[in-house]
């Protein structure tokens, strides 16, 4: 029998990069084969959030680096993901440009209604929620998904602009707190 094809997915957010090497088996099981975590903050050090700093390209840019040489060496094809700091920054292109030109990654960017949907999916995979009505919420680095679903649908989603970075950075200072 012929192995299952592989393929990596590269979830670029605004906190952390993750790839996930995989491939479904003939029952439709997902098969993780390796999975990576980066600590990038690509959100971090704009304030606001509208601009990806030249600092944070650049870890994101190393991560993608290394993420490509893991997808590369196993011949599994890359689909990339952006989230809320690409999503929300104005120079996006610049930084999707980069990437691709740097290593031929072309990443997606996704509204917040697509990556709602797209937790959805992920949770369905990962707990026995199909058949129950679920509220799956992500707090990511620069928002929260809200998804509520029954039996595979999706009936309600909502993005909001509330992280961890997004709201450390608005809400405290530089300084480390002291209790």
């Amino acid at each position: 029998m012929k192995p299952a094809p592989l393929i990596a997915a590269i979830d670029v957010g605004t906190n952390s990069f993750h790839l996930v090497i995989a491939s479904v088996n003939d029952k439709g099981i997902l098969q993780i084969h390796s999975r990576a975590k980066e600590m990038v903050r690509l959100g971090s050090g704009s304030g606001d959030m509208k601009l990806l700093s030249l600092g944070a390209m650049e870890r994101g840019l190393d991560a993608l680096k290394r993420f490509s040489v893991m997808a590369k060496k196993v011949k599994a094809p890359i689909r990339a993901i952006a989230t809320s700091a690409v999503r929300e920054a104005d120079n996006r292109e610049e930084f999707v440009h980069l990437v691709a030109e740097e290593t031929g990654i072309h990443i997606e960017v996704v509204s917040g209604m697509e990556e709602g949907r797209l937790i959805y999916v992920g949770a369905l995979h990962a707990l026995p929620i199909l058949s129950k009505r679920s509220l799956v919420v992500d707090i990511g680095g620069g928002s929260t998904e809200t998804v509520i679903g029954q039996k595979g649908e999706h009936q309600f989603i909502h993005s909001a602009k509330l992280g961890a970075i997004r709201l450390s950075q608005r809400f405290f200072s530089e300084e480390p707190t002291t209790p």
